[in-house]
């Protein structure tokens, strides 16, 4: 897909999908962004995005909602006059060990990290299988952002990583409900900038089980993100790991 002129929302965007926002905006594209709670980063991230010299726009939204993120679609696709990329990045993270957890963990989770962006993606999926075909490029394309550890999870985030683990599915059934106009796939990035809560010794520790000996940058998974977008129109359904190999490491921290 050739990315100038073409309209791309991007749901969250306080670190990576910031990043990830002037990327494409130096590539030629509109680039929407949701936000709940961070509104003056998302706002300062559109005047980045408009330095360009391309549109910008900033959407408040729950898109845990059904019609908050309908809303959102249709807002972007508006302003934009169409929208051809969903990037679902927005999330919740947070550490629920089993001694504590409660029902509202579980909520909690499954709303930011598998309603909002199921109900993003059905929403952005229906508008692009009616859009008209431009030239050879797919009607549309939606990348999610998983978590490479919903394959070998760790202990103290059990339902944050079931309702990451979910979007493998998700990924999958809507690659196949949107074929052959609209393309799916899933991104799982191990840990991109250590958290500002982590310790030093948590930090060496999770270094220690990463073959490459490092965590991930923004780049590095933006980088992935732009090749499903740009660099390949043929691929859909898939899940791609970015985790430094962290995956293969013998002991999951």
């Amino acid at each position: 897909m050739n990315l100038r002129g073409k309209a791309i929302l991007i749901t969250g965007g306080r670190r990576v999908g910031r990043a990830l926002a002037r990327m494409l905006a130096e590539r030629g594209a509109a680039v929407g962004l949701t936000y709940l709670s961070s509104r003056e980063i998302i706002e300062e991230t559109v005047r980045e995005v408009e330095a360009f010299g391309v549109a910008g726009l900033a959407i408040p939204a729950d898109l845990s909602r059904v019609e908050d993120a309908e809303l959102a679609v249709a807002t972007a696709a508006d302003h934009f006059g169409r929208l051809d990329v969903l990037v679902n990045m927005a999330s919740v993270y947070r550490s629920t060990p089993l001694g504590s957890l409660t029902p509202s963990d579980f909520d909690t989770m499954i709303a930011a990290n598998l309603a909002a962006p199921y109900h993003t993606a059905l929403a952005a999926g229906r508008r692009m299988l009616v859009a008209p075909q431009s030239g050879t490029d797919p009607r549309g394309k939606i990348v999610f952002v998983g978590d490479w550890a919903t394959e070998r999870p760790y202990k103290g985030y059990l339902p944050y990583l079931v309702a990451k683990g979910a979007l493998t599915t998700l990924t999958m059934a809507l690659a196949k409900e949107l074929a052959p106009h609209v393309t799916v796939n899933l991104v799982q990035p191990a840990m991109i900038d250590p958290p500002t809560d982590l310790t030093h010794d948590e930090f060496r520790a999770v270094i220690a089980h990463t073959p490459l000996e490092r965590c991930g940058t923004p780049d590095d998974l933006n980088r992935l993100v732009l090749y499903l977008l740009e660099g390949t129109d043929f691929a859909t359904g898939a899940s791609f790991r970015v985790d430094g190999g962290r995956f293969l490491g013998t002991d999951a921290v």
